[in-house]
C-alpha cells in the first residue's frame, strides 16, 4: 500500500512538471497536430504536453472530477491514430485498453494524434434549473416591493450655453440636476463621464440621460448619453454556481425576464467541488479561475445579446449569487484561508464595483453587487434563497435546505434565523460512485423497483436515450428500492442470499447491475456497488446529522417544523418519499415539503430589481448565525447514527417502517 501510494506520488509529480512546462511554454519541441471528435476541432500542441490540458486548451470540457490527477477515472478518451504515452492505471480494463482508450489526464502527446470523447465522458447538456422552468417570459412575484433598481436613468433638457450663460459643461448639469430634486446632494462624476460630456451634449441639442446612484446626499454621475432612453433599461441575475452558471435578462422597467441562458461553469475543467478550486487557485491558479467564469458570464451574456438584440450599452447593472467561494473566485479573490481553521473568508459582504473591472462585457458603467454571504460555507446563494422563501418574515418555524457537495440549512422564523453547512461530499452530483454522473444527457434520474421480482421495472433517462450513468436524483431512487426490495439491508450491503444474476463481485467488490451493458450507450454495465453505497449513505447522514444539530440547539424536533423547502437542482428532481426511506430527509407528512427551485437566481432577481429587498438582504446575512458542525457538541454522534438506512432509531421512520412491513407481507 506504502508502495502505491509512492507510485501514485511520482506520477503526479511527472504531471505537475509538465503541466508546469506547458503553461510556462518552456517544451521548446516541434508541434504536434491534435484532432478532437465528435467536436471535429483540430489544433496544434507542443510535443510532450498532457492531453487532458490540450483537451481543456481547446475549449472542450470533459468529465474530470478530479482536476486531472490521476485518481477519478473518468477522462476517459479513445486514440482513433497517432503517437502517444499513456501511463498504466486500474481505472481501465485489458480490453479497453487494447480498444484504444487511455484517460486524458495520464497521457502524454507525442506526435499527430486524432482522439474521440465517448459520450460517457463528454459533458453533455445538463439540467440546469433556470429559475422558471416552464414560463419563459415572466414577472418574479414574492412579496410585495416596488421596482427600484440601484441606478436611476433621468432625462434631462439643458439650455444652450451663450456668451451670458457661459458655465462649463459640468456646471451646466449639475445646475438641472439641483433643480431637479437634487439640492441637497454632493455630485461626484466619474473621469469616464467627464471626458465625453461635451460631445455628448450636443449631439441631440443639450438632451441628455443620465445614469445616476445615490448614496446618502452623494449622488454619482456614472454615464451619459444623448437623448432619451429612459425607457429601455435592462440588468442581468446570475447565479454563479460550483457546476452551472445561469443568467437572466431583466427589464429594468416592468421586472419581466426577457431571456435566460445557462452553460457549465468553464471553472469545472480545474476541479469539480470547491476545495478542489482553492486547492488549484493556492497553485497559481487564480486568475485561471477568474478569467474562466468571467468567459462564462460573457458567453451567456453573448447569446442573450444575439437572442434578443438588446445592446451591450443598455446592460447597465448586474446582481450576482454564489457561494462564498465561487464569489472569491468570480472576483480574484484569494480564497485560500476559506479552508483553513477558523475559516475565515476575505470578504462577506462585497463593495459595488464596475462590472468592466473584471472584463464583463455589458455597459462601461454598469455596476456588479454580489450577495452577501454569511461565512465560509454559507454563501450569497443561500442568502438569495432566503429572500427568495421569506421564511424571514413568517413567524412560522421553517427549514431550508439546499443539497449538493455541501448541504445548506436554515433554519428560523421572522425572530431569528440559524444556518449550518454539512460537507456531503459529490455523492449526490455522481462523485464517487462508479458509474455516477451530473444530471445531464444520458444519466438515469429515475429508477423503479419491482419488490416481488426483485428487478428494474422503470427507468428514465434524460435526453431519452440510452444510459450512460446515473445521477443524484436516479441513485436515491436506486437505494430506496433495493432497500424495499429487501437486496439491501439497514448497513447498506447488499444480500448475497439472494439469487440475482445482477448481483455479483467484480474485484472482490459486491455490486448490483441496474443496466445490461447492451441497454447503454457506451456498452458497459451501469451498476452500484458497495463502496458506492457507503458514500451515498455517508454523504446522507452527515445531512440528516446537520439538521438533527440544527433542531437540538434550539430544543425542537421534526414534528415542530411547518415547512421544509427543498432548493437547488437536486432538490428540484428528488422523489421525496424515496429521500425519507434512506433517511436523506426526516419522515414527516410530504406535504410539508416544497421545491424552491433555484433559488438563487431568484434571489438575484429580486435584489436586482428592489432596492428594499437588497437590504433584506444584507439584514439576513447579519442575520444568520452560524453554526460550525465540524466543531459542534453531538454532531459526530448524530452522524454515527444516520449511517444505516434509514436510520438507528426507526422509531423516527414510522413511515418508512409501515412500507417494509407492506412489501414483506406482500
Amino acid at each position: 500500500m506504502i508502495f502505491t501510494f509512492i507510485l501514485l506520488d511520482f506520477f503526479a509529480k511527472i504531471r505537475l512538471k509538465h503541466n508546469a512546462e506547458y503553461n510556462q511554454g518552456e517544451i521548446n519541441m516541434s508541434l504536434c497536430k491534435l484532432n478532437i471528435l465528435p467536436n471535429n476541432i483540430t489544433l496544434e500542441v507542443p510535443k510532450g504536453s498532457v492531453l487532458l490540458k490540450a483537451i481543456k486548451d481547446a475549449g472542450v470540457l470533459i468529465d474530470t472530477s478530479c482536476a486531472g490527477q490521476g485518481v477519478c477515472g473518468r477522462c476517459r478518451i479513445i486514440v482513433e491514430a497517432g503517437e502517444y504515452n499513456a501511463e498504466t492505471t486500474t481505472h481501465l480494463t485489458d480490453e479497453e485498453v487494447k480498444d484504444g482508450y487511455c484517460l486524458a489526464c495520464v497521457t502524454l502527446i507525442e506526435g499527430d494524434m486524432r482522439i474521440r470523447i465517448p459520450a460517457a465522458t463528454q459533458l453533455g447538456k445538463e439540467k440546469i434549473l433556470s429559475g422558471i422552468e416552464g414560463e419563459p417570459s415572466k414577472i418574479v412575484t414574492v412579496g410585495h416591493w416596488e421596482i427600484s433598481p440601484r441606478t436611476k436613468k433621468l432625462h434631462l433638457t439643458l439650455s444652450a450655453p451663450t456668451l451670458d450663460d457661459s458655465i462649463s459643461d459640468l456646471e451646466r448639469i449639475h445646475r438641472q440636476l439641483k433643480s431637479s430634486g437634487y439640492k441637497d446632494y454632493r455630485i461626484h462624476c466619474s473621469l469616464d463621464v467627464l471626458r465625453k460630456i461635451s460631445e455628448t451634449l450636443r449631439k441631440q441639442d443639450w438632451n441628455i440621460t443620465l445614469t445616476l446612484v445615490e448614496h446618502n446626499s452623494l449622488l454619482h454621475i456614472m454615464d451619459i448619453e444623448a437623448g432619451d432612453v429612459t425607457k429601455h433599461r435592462y440588468g442581468l441575475a446570475i447565479d454563479v454556481g460550483t457546476t452551472s452558471v445561469v443568467v437572466h435578462l431583466v427589464d429594468l422597467i416592468n421586472g419581466r425576464i426577457v431571456e435566460v441562458a445557462s452553460s457549465y461553469n468553464a471553472q469545472m475543467s480545474c476541479g469539480e467541488d470547491v476545495i478542489s478550486r482553492i486547492i488549484y487557485a493556492q497553485k497559481g491558479g487564480l486568475s485561471e479561475l477568474s478569467q474562466k467564469v468571467i468567459s462564462t458570464i460573457n458567453q451567456l451574456i453573448d447569446k442573450l445579446v444575439k437572442q434578443t438584440g438588446i445592446g451591450i450599452r443598455q446592460l447597465e447593472e448586474m446582481v450576482a449569487a454564489g457561494n462564498t467561494t465561487m464569489m472569491h473566485l468570480l472576483l480574484g479573490i484569494n480564497p485560500q484561508y476559506i479552508r483553513r481553521e477558523p475559516y475565515i473568508p476575505s470578504v462577506t459582504f462585497f463593495p459595488m464595483i464596475r462590472a468592466c473591472e473584471l472584463g464583463i462585457k455589458v455597459n462601461d458603467s454598469a455596476l456588479l453587487y454580489c450577495m452577501p454571504c454569511v461565512a465560509s460555507y454559507i454563501g450569497g446563494d443561500i442568502t438569495a434563497g432566503v429572500l427568495r422563501s421569506e421564511m424571514y418574515k413568517d413567524e412560522k418555524l421553517t427549514m431550508f435546505i439546499d443539497i449538493g457537495t455541501n448541504g445548506e440549512i436554515v433554519l428560523g422564523n421572522s425572530e431569528w434565523l440559524v444556518a449550518a453547512s454539512c460537507s456531503a461530499g459529490p455523492a449526490f452530483e455522481g462523485g464517487g460512485v462508479k458509474c455516477g454522473m451530473r444530471a445531464a444527457s444520458g444519466a438515469i434520474e429515475q429508477i423503479r423497483f419491482n419488490t416481488k421480482t426483485k428487478e428494474p421495472e422503470f427507468i428514465k433517462v434524460i435526453g431519452d436515450a440510452k444510459p450512460v450513468g446515473i445521477c443524484g436524483s436516479g441513485i436515491i431512487d436506486a437505494l430506496a428500492g433495493l432497500f424495499l426490495s429487501g437486496l439491501l439491508n439497514s448497513n447498506g450491503k447488499i444480500n448475497q442470499d439472494i439469487t440475482s444474476p445482477r448481483i455479483r463481485k467484480h474485484n472482490n467488490i459486491t455490486e448490483y447491475v441496474l443496466v445490461w451493458a447492451d441497454d447503454t450507450q457506451n456498452k458497459r454495465d451501469i451498476v452500484l456497488t458497495e463502496i458506492d453505497i457507503d458514500n451515498v449513505i455517508r454523504a446522507k447522514g452527515a445531512i440528516y446529522a446537520g439538521f438533527s444539530v440544527l433542531l437540538n440547539q434550539i430544543g425542537q424536533d421534526f414534528s415542530q417544523i411547518d415547512s421544509f423547502l427543498i432548493a437547488g437542482g437536486l432538490g428540484n428532481y428528488l422523489n421525496i418519499e424515496n429521500a425519507v426511506i434512506i433517511g436523506l430527509l426526516p419522515d414527516v407528512p410530504y406535504d410539508r415539503f416544497k421545491y424552491l427551485g433555484n433559488s438563487s437566481v431568484i434571489g438575484a432577481h429580486l435584489a436586482l430589481l428592489s432596492t428594499k429587498l437588497r437590504k433584506d438582504a444584507e439584514i439576513i446575512a447579519q442575520s444568520i448565525t452560524n453554526l460550525e458542525l465540524s466543531v459542534s457538541p453531538g454532531f459526530m454522534d448524530e452522524y454515527m447514527s444516520a449511517l444505516f438506512l434509514p436510520h438507528t432509531d426507526m422509531n423516527a421512520f414510522p413511515t418508512v417502517m409501515q412500507l417494509m412491513n407492506n412489501t414483506n407481507a406482500g
